[in-house]
């Protein structure tokens, strides 16, 4: 009898301890470019998503997201100081969305993300004090939110510099410090060298018990990465890896491709590597440590570059969600939208959920929203709701990118922030790419929209043209202008004011095309069914401005 006792208490401890190693969520989704910036001066995309998003992901099947925050360029000093108070309030109401809809949120801390970090990687002490600073604030300002808030201390630590060797004693550390301020709330660890599987497995496991082990999966990242930029120049020129391997199907190297460890690495190790069972070994290294350590096991990333061959691509991510299935592994793919995500693109105009790839979504995992619910989330211009293009922070699906001497600042003393563009400087420009749901709603009837702006100029000789422009095809389709001049002689100095133009008054100026590298005159070829965005030329190579202009309140309205 008290054999049988004991039996029966060894059994219900196991299943508490496989109770323990479930997650209380599934699958998931990593929420990009929402928290995210990557230069100094340039603020996130909180405007990006809303409530009506959530409600949608829901209806998807999304358990999780895991929420991206590049907080070293988000507070006061960079890397260690006060995180904005804009970002906290936008975090704030996220976290009241997660919540509402029953939606697990990982705020994740991905800083150090910068090619300048890449190459420099941060010394011990200032990880030490950005992380000190990050999670002091988190902490203590969501310690009483629900069991659907949870941590992640950082993003994929780098695999050079002194961090490689002292990470996990700094890891140890910062949980310490959360826990003074939150004692039992779910938390993400990793390992070093961007949370590979080789180094997770190597770790000795905290004492805490409420604690995930994360690691990310692109493997074989020759196939998963092929064609990506920010990676090697040898990267940038490889295209057509099959997955699985068919030997059959394996294209001629080109390029800087040609000229790298590529060859060699697809003639011996690609073979093993490009297949099924290696991917379902990998996942189950992973599995394994879990089990053996009692601990839970969480897949942070998963993708493969949108721009591979849709089959092949398909095939890995169905073979790669199995596996993490098949063991028990929670996972997050790399993004609803970007190049690993499930849209039917990475171009600029591509939006969610107007614009997804069924495919892809159920290679991943998920369901197609509910039609109305999809329906609400998506945009639309009419005469009583007008189209945020810029507001300090970009509009739903809207895309900057701005050069030269522009940054974005504080609004005079005040807490609403602006684009201010400082001159002498002969070169500066900004664009606002339109998602294609709006672009088309214009085309439709293109006389029936007004864009307005506000602006204040500090010197009356100062001027900028303000343009739509087509996307750029190269020589047969260059991006077609057509704009208006804006003069600062012809409105107060010193002083905002709104300015209000009919696309009508607008005319065509021209086009300089990067892919053809070339300036082509009008020619009465502007295509509304091709436009692309709205571009603020300030260039100024006679140097006639002085001083600042500042830009803020963008908007599309409809007569």
């Amino acid at each position: 009898m008290k054999k049988r006792i004991l039996i029966l208490t060894a059994l219900i401890l196991s299943g508490f301890v496989f109770a323990q190693n479930n997650l209380p969520f599934t699958k998931g989704i990593n929420m990009l470019t929402f928290f995210e910036t990557w230069n100094k001066g340039e603020l996130p995309n909180l405007n990006k998503h809303d409530e009506a998003d959530f409600a949608c992901l829901k209806s998807m099947g999304v358990e999780a997201i895991r929420l991206p925050v590049h907080f070293d360029l988000l507070m006061e000093p960079y890397d260690t100081g006060i995180i904005y108070d804009f970002v906290l309030e936008k975090l704030d109401q996220v976290c009241d969305w997660a919540e509402k809809y029953q939606i697990y949120l990982i705020i994740d801390d991905h800083s150090f993300n910068t090619e300048e970090y890449d190459n420099n990687p941060p010394s011990v002490q200032l990880y030490k004090e950005h992380l000190e600073s990050v999670w002091r604030q988190i902490a203590s300002r969501y310690n009483n939110r629900s069991k659907f808030i949870i941590y992640e201390i950082l993003n994929e630590p780098k695999s050079n510099g002194e961090i490689a060797s002292k990470w996990i004693k700094l890891q140890q550390g910062i949980i310490d410090l959360i826990r003074s301020y939150d004692p039992e709330r779910d938390i993400v660890v990793t390992s070093a060298n961007f949370s590979s599987i080789d180094t997770l497995v190597k770790m000795k496991p905290y004492k805490d018990p409420n604690l995930i082990y994360s690691f990310h999966f692109y493997e074989p990242f020759e196939f998963t990465h092929q064609g990506a930029t920010w990676v090697g120049s040898w990267m940038i020129d490889l295209e057509d890896i099959p997955f699985p391997y068919d030997r059959k199907r394996m294209p001629k190297l080109k390029g800087r491709a040609k000229d790298s460890y590529l060859p060699n690495y697809f003639r011996e190790e690609y073979p093993t590597k490009g297949t099924v069972k290696y991917i379902n070994q990998r996942i189950k290294k992973a599995a394994d440590w879990g089990k053996k350590n009692t601990v839970r096991i969480f897949c942070g990333e998963i993708g493969a570059n949108v721009w591979t061959n849709p089959v092949d691509r398909l095939a890995w991510i169905n073979a790669t969600r199995t596996a993490l299935e098949t063991n028990n592994i929670s996972y997050c793919c790399w993004g609803l939208d970007g190049s690993f995500g499930f849209l039917k693109s990475d171009k600029a105009g591509m939006l969610f959920p107007d614009d997804i790839d069924k495919d892809a979504l159920e290679a991943y995992g998920f369901t197609m929203p509910d039609p109305k619910l999809s329906e609400k989330a998506s945009l639309s211009i009419t005469s009583q709701k007008p189209y945020l293009v810029y507001d300090g922070l970009s509009g739903v699906g809207v895309g900057k990118n701005y050069w030269g001497n522009i940054k974005e600042i504080k609004k005079d003393t005040g807490r609403d922030y602006c684009m201010v563009i400082s001159y002498p400087s002969q070169q500066n420009g900004c664009r606002f790419n339109l998602p294609n749901r709006i672009t088309s709603i214009i085309a439709e009837s293109p006389q029936s929209f007004t864009v307005s702006f506000s602006v204040k100029f500090a010197d009356i000789k100062q001027e900028f043209r303000f343009q739509l422009s087509d996307t750029d095809e190269g020589a047969e389709l260059p991006p077609w202008n057509i704009s208006v001049p804006i003069k600062a002689s012809d409105y107060p100095v010193g002083e905002w004011v709104t300015i209000e133009i009919p696309v009508s008054k607008l005319s065509e100026s021209g086009a300089w095309s990067n892919k053809a590298n070339k300036w082509f005159p009008p020619q009465g070829k502007f295509d509304w069914s091709r436009l692309e965005c709205i571009y603020f030329d300030f260039d100024d190579f006679d140097n006639k401005n002085k001083c600042d202009i500042y830009i803020e309140d963008i908007v599309i309205k409809k007569k």
